[in-house]
């Protein structure tokens, strides 16, 4: 009873000297960081947090880079960075490009930037990096490399060139020689090793043929590339190029519109939170754009409600090549979490983790890894390294690598809905084991479907041994389920039109698969081979209680109530129902007088796999600019400088919000002019106290009369202070 007490006591002095703490955009890092006298930084929250300390930020727009190093929380005590209950907090990685543009040649347009950017935005839109063959967002085409990509001459001994060493054939309106371009020194992506894509310059360039520095894993198929880095690609509009020597940058808008006219952001940062060595870190329900996290040797780290848009990009607009971008990453920190967040657009892997008891859970991945270039490994979309990892109830479509994910060891894989993916690699798979990987793997209750890879495998050479596949569903994939190895267990799956590869391949050889079990198992083609039938190729290992379309010479679909609509169950009646095996702990909970065959029961759990919440409702599914919140209860706080701040929103209709801070009692003049630098409203025009200021404009001008759509400018005038900032209205 004595240390009951004490325990109680522990955790009540804990509760009482935890602090909250607030951060604003009208706040002042000289301040006590209290709701009414907030931080105006996260980073000055950071250093001064201990356990148990809470940091709500308020809504804004918020531009910087937190450290922290060695800063712990506890078990009982986490530290954690918050929105304030309901308001949008952005952390956002791009800048406004305020200079000014002038055309440069037809549609083109120049600006030269003080810093170098490698993404750009306009009206919060990513555009293209400038490069040959032309592809865009837009209409998807960066998707298509059958059709946007250059493809390399293979002759039929599959020995036409030599690792370094490409030949363009000319295909559809890729021509590499019929397009006049001196491609010597551009960046070439390469898809020369099935799985594998990397970056090269290009050493030589005649006609058809370049020469570039091999690359290791070469391979005598499937040869693509597109190329970047010339400022001569830039033919298209919503393509941009940055010459890294001058920082002039080269644009053509998107509808050949006027860059100054409009909101036009690059990248200059890669992480909002870049944490080592702290355990008990915990980041929620904030929002990111062009911007992420990096996790360094941090046990225990929760990111949960989290939404990412544009987290990462490659830096080969600034001339690096050959390497990762940065992305999205846990590294050295085991017990972590990723829960609930949304990762959208972006090149590179979504997320990588790496050590052990790490969980990806409820999160929804989308438009991934369009080039797939120089990733880890196999070139995955999630790459979870370590052992004993959970990835679960995850949604993920729309990627370009090889393998979508890649698990570690040990780990269970539950409730994923993945699809649409592998489009810019060769070979790979949905859901890829490695040799390493399988013993003690579990992959269950997931639908892998509608991708032109496979959807769940075990690889490698066939020395992999003890995985376990039961009740997932798998379709229209270049084959379902493979297998390699020995002592497999595969059990109630249910796989169909799986394309000219069977739908469940246990195969024979590499390994032979010895003592490899299969049951349970509904298909319309389970074999021993990739492609060949039953008869010749008989599944090796344990194999029945399956229902198999090679042995029927039916459709399995006409067992099933709806799989068009994505209902799996038997029917009633059908051959599936009570025909299938007791496996410990795989069939347990079955209905009747035995297990059903495939991956439902009849009267069962109906389940479906994928995120458990609203994606629209939550985050979305376009970005839309965050309203700052000003003028909250802090009175008290006085700034340290005049600022004044980015109108918000802009572009804006009809109303937008100009924030400014005065340190002194002032005389304030706050003007807005047209482009012809006429006057057209006085917004302030009065002596003012000091504080943290905001006044809204309606697009009238001082007659009460509705102005026309353009460009604007804001002029504030104070005490030896003098700034302006431009504005577009938008009807």
């Amino acid at each position: 009873m004595q240390k009951l007490y004490l325990y109680l006591l522990i955790i009540f002095i804990s509760s009482i000297s935890a602090t909250d703490y607030y951060v604003s955009n009208n706040g002042n890092d000289n301040n006590a960081g209290t709701v009414d006298n907030p931080f105006l930084t996260i980073q000055k929250a950071a250093d001064v947090m201990s356990a148990g300390d809470i940091c709500y930020i308020r809504q804004g727009n918020y531009h910087e880079v937190v450290s922290m190093n060695n800063n712990d929380g506890s078990e009982s005590a986490p530290l954690i960075f918050s929105a304030y209950e309901n308001e949008r907090v952005l952390l956002d990685g791009t800048v406004l490009l305020e200079s000014s543009w002038e055309v440069y040649s037809g549609n083109i347009w120049k600006t030269t930037l003080d810093f170098p950017v490698w993404q750009l935005f306009s009206n919060r839109q990513e555009m293209v990096m400038a490069r040959w063959p032309n592809a865009n967002f837009e209409d998807g085409s960066i998707w298509d490399k059958e059709n946007h990509w250059g493809h390399g001459t293979i002759d039929e001994d599959e020995n036409a060139y030599t690792n370094g060493e490409f030949i363009d054939e000319p295909h559809g309106s890729v021509d590499l020689a019929a397009s006049g371009l001196d491609i010597t020194g551009a960046i070439a992506i390469l898809n020369v090793g099935s799985f594998k894509t990397w970056t090269r310059r290009i050493l030589t360039h005649s006609g058809n043929t370049f020469t570039y520095d091999p690359v290791p894993d070469w391979k005598t198929k499937h040869h693509d590339y597109f190329l970047e880095g010339k400022l001569d690609f830039l033919d298209v509009e919503g393509e941009w190029f940055l010459d890294t020597l001058t920082n002039d940058l080269y644009f053509w808008p998107p509808g050949n519109s006027n860059p100054n006219n409009l909101q036009i952001r690059g990248k200059v940062q890669s992480y909002a939170f870049d944490i080592s060595n702290s355990d008990y870190i915990g980041i929620q329900n904030l929002e990111f754009f062009g911007t992420t996290f990096k996790i360094t040797n941090g046990e225990y780290t929760r990111i949960e409600g989290c939404n990412f848009w544009y987290p990462s990009c490659y830096k080969r607009m600034l001339g690096i090549i050959d390497i990762q971008p940065d992305m999205s990453l846990i590294t050295g920190s085991s017990n972590c979490i990723v829960y609930k967040c949304a990762f959208r657009y972006t090149d590179g892997s979504a997320l990588e983790i790496y050590s052990n008891n790490n969980t990806i859970e409820d999160c929804y991945f989308y438009h991934i890894d369009y080039t797939a270039t120089d990733l880890n490994g196999l070139m995955t979309t999630i790459q979870m390294g370590g052992s004993a990892n959970i990835f679960r109830r995850n949604t993920m479509h729309k990627m370009g690598a090889s393998a979508t994910l890649n698990p570690g060891n040990e780990a269970l894989i539950e409730l994923n809905n993945i699809y649409d993916s592998g489009y810019m690699q060769s070979d790979g798979s949905l859901i890829q084991c490695m040799v390493g990987q399988q013993p003690n793997v579990e992959i269950r209750y997931n639908w892998l479907h509608d991708t032109i890879k496979y959807g769940s495998r075990f690889d490698g050479n066939g020395a992999g041994n003890n995985g376990l596949m039961h009740h997932n569903v798998i379709w229209n994939v270049q084959g379902g389920i493979m297998i390699k190895g020995y002592e497999h267990m595969l059990y109630n799956n249910t796989a169909f039109d799986n394309g000219d590869k069977n739908d469940i391949i246990v195969m024979i050889d590499q390994g032979g698969n010895d003592g490899t079990e299969t049951r349970n198992n509904a298909a319309n083609k389970i074999a021993g081979h990739r492609s060949g039938n039953y008869e010749d190729y008989p599944v090796p290992g344990t194999y029945d209680h399956n229902w198999n379309g090679y042995e029927t010479n039916s459709d399995i679909k006409d067992m099933l109530v709806d799989p068009e609509n994505f209902d799996f169950r038997p029917i009633q009646g059908s051959a599936l129902i009570d025909s299938g095996i007791v496996i410990e702990d795989v069939t347990g909970d079955y209905i009747g007088s035995a297990p059903d065959i495939g991956a439902y029961e009849y009267g069962g759990d109906h389940w479906v796999p994928g995120i458990s919440w609203d994606l629209e409702g939550t985050f979305g599914t376009v970005f839309n600019e965050v309203q700052g919140l000003y003028n909250t209860n802090d009175q008290s706080a006085i700034p340290v400088n005049y600022k004044l701040f980015p109108a918000f929103p802009n572009p804006f209709n009809p109303v937008t919000t100009i924030q400014y801070d005065i340190p002194i009692d002032s005389e304030v003049l706050l003007l807005v002019y047209d482009i012809q630098g006429r006057l057209v409203k006085t917004l302030v025009n009065t002596n003012q106290s000091a504080g943290y200021k905001s006044i809204r404009w309606n697009g009238m001008n001082d007659y009460g009369q509705s102005v026309s759509a353009g460009m604007y400018f804001y002029h504030l005038q104070a005490i030896g202070y003098s700034k302006v900032r431009k504005m577009v209205l938008l009807k």
